[in-house]
């Protein structure tokens, strides 16, 4: 469905964005079904957004110095590989959730027949540092009808890395080299642009369009922890809400094996942000972290549509982010994969596996045991699909200080296989568009299919597409298709003013397609996958008895 792609190498290696003709779909037949017969009857369309993260670049609570751990000219770089605390783009997350609004609005169609959208989805980290300030402004944008403020602390200066007043080489500096320092990495070795004016546009205020449409959230590792991986505990909260930002580590602190240690807890010494080099900012009461409450209720209160965004009333008081709902025919039951104890990769606690088990009963006139023995009971049939932020193989996060026992992704797994009317799992995490067949397992080998595990890049690394997801029906078979649709955002930053959000949009783009960790072969950034990953026709037997009026 895109047509922005990488272009040649310019100086410095620099690739600005050119046009493609788009491809055919890819007929995705893994799970053993026909070709569609040309005629098909939707039952759903809905868009999926994903880790939008609404980032405020300016927080005194963000390590941005650890990132260079990963860069290539860093002993530490093949140990930790890409670190992702920082990125030259940063500053402009506000911009590029407009910029995919926008094109929401304009072009949301059903990537099979062509019918308008009728909700979308975020499955998770849809703000950066679980900050009070990053919750308004993604709710804002989302909802539209309001002017959303992309700035904290200092109102009369950009305060975050990459600013003049605070030059260090490391980071871009798209103003230029200060009289008397040398260039930054990015321009002297890797060809980014100057862009004069860029972080003070970023900070200017913006009209949110708004989706137009009803949305659905889901919590994120980031929505719930500091750095996406630490509990917001009393140190943390002090240091975002304080005047006082960590520029470096302690000297002598070894920190590669706390980034590491990080995907299955929170990290020893809050990643080197206490007793290292700092310099002053101007303090922000509106940084303040958020808990799982607040951050639900947050969404209850927004005047959005529907009311919480599928967070239910009593979720406010016990924190519960998990739920489900229908739409087309189809239910949709969402996980919260976030171990709010700490580590940025996911799990489940055990009530929510339990309650998970009698979601997916409801919606099963027949499934499978924990033995593998086939149950009948009354219900209707509907096909699910499961939503969460982490990925399959990302819920290995065992940590709980408390002793209790974490569900991991094979348990999980094994659970899905017991339920023949699973078609699809959606989620994000791993910023990078991915889809991949999970057949029925081999002691159910007279189950018909499997799902497919769908997971959409995220807003804020290359390639910066949401997905449209289409589900219909076609002769004996359903079809799951998907496209992935650019932002609005302008091909080329340079034809705009940059007081038009579209320009600043542009520019991150192009930023984040020039980024200088976690590269594939050809020396481009991972998040765009393969082409069976992106626009894709992903066909499945249909399940008995009947599945929106139509028989097996």
């Amino acid at each position: 469905m895109s047509c922005l792609v990488p272009g040649p190498r310019g100086p410095g290696g620099y690739r600005r964005l050119v046009g493609a003709p788009e491809g055919a779909p890819v007929l995705r037949r893994d799970l053993g079904v026909h070709l569609p017969s040309g005629v098909a009857r939707s039952l759903v369309n809905f868009v999926q957004l994903s880790d939008l993260h609404v980032t405020d670049a300016q927080s005194p609570a963000r390590a941005e110095f650890l990132d260079r751990l990963g860069d290539v000219d860093q002993p530490s770089a093949l140990a930790v590989g890409r670190v992702g605390t920082y990125r030259a783009q940063e500053a402009l997350t506000h911009q590029v959730l407009e910029a995919m609004v926008r094109a929401v609005r304009s072009e949301g169609r059903g990537p099979l027949t062509g019918a308008p959208v009728s909700f979308a989805i975020s499955t998770g980290d849809n703000i950066d540092n679980g900050q009070d300030n990053e919750l308004r402004a993604y709710l804002a944008l989302l909802n539209g009808g309001t002017s959303v403020v992309p700035d904290s602390g200092d109102p009369a200066r950009y305060d975050g890395v990459g600013a003049q007043h605070c030059y260090d080489v490391r980071y871009y500096h798209p103003d230029g080299t200060p009289p008397g320092e040398r260039d930054d990495c990015c321009r002297a070795g890797r060809g980014f642009p100057l862009i004069p004016g860029l972080l003070d546009a970023a900070r200017r205020p913006l009209a949110a369009s708004g989706l137009g449409i009803s949305w659905y959230a889901v919590y994120g590792n980031h929505d719930a922890l500091i750095g996406g991986t630490m509990p917001p505990e009393d140190e943390l909260v002090a240091l975002a809400l304080g005047g006082r930002k960590p520029i470096a580590a302690p000297e002598g602190i070894d920190l590669v094996a706390p980034l590491a240690d990080n995907e299955f807890g929170p990290p020893a010494g809050v990643w080197g942000m206490a007793g290292g080099a700092t310099r002053p900012v101007a303090a922000d009461a509106s940084r303040r972290p958020v808990g799982a409450k607040e951050w639900i209720a947050a969404h209850l209160c927004d005047g959005g549509s529907p009311v919480g965004h599928g967070f239910g009333e009593g979720a406010r008081d016990t924190g519960r982010a998990h739920y489900a709902f229908s739409a087309g025919g189809v239910r949709f039951v969402v996980l919260d994969t976030v171990n709010r104890a700490g580590g940025w990769q996911g799990s489940l606690d055990r009530g929510q596996l339990e309650w998970l088990e009698a979601e997916l009963t409801a919606v099963h006139g027949a499934f499978f045991d924990d033995t593998g023995r086939r149950r009948h009971h009354g219900a209707a049939d509907q096909p699910v699909i499961v939503c969460s932020h982490h990925t399959l193989e990302t819920m290995t996060n065992p940590w709980a200080p408390d002793g209790a026992r974490r569900v991991l992704g094979p348990e999980l797994a094994r659970l899905l296989a017991r339920f023949p009317n699973v078609v699809a799992w959606l989620n994000g995490h791993t910023h990078a568009h991915r889809i991949v067949a999970r057949p029925a397992a081999a002691h159910l080998s007279g189950v018909p299919g499997g799902y497919f595990e769908i997971t959409t890049a995220s807003h804020i690394d290359w390639p910066q597409q949401a997905r449209l997801v289409e589900v219909a029906i076609d002769d004996d078979q359903l079809v799951l298709a998907t496209g992935v649709p650019d932002h609005a955002g302008a091909r080329d930053g340079r034809s705009e003013a940059l007081d038009e959000p579209v320009a600043l949009a542009g520019w991150s783009r192009e930023l984040a397609l020039n980024a200088w960790q976690g590269l594939g072969p050809d020396g481009v950034p991972l998040g765009a996958g393969r082409v069976e990953d992106r626009d894709v026709l992903a066909v499945l037997p249909l399940r008995p008895p009947r599945w929106g009026g139509a028989a097996r």
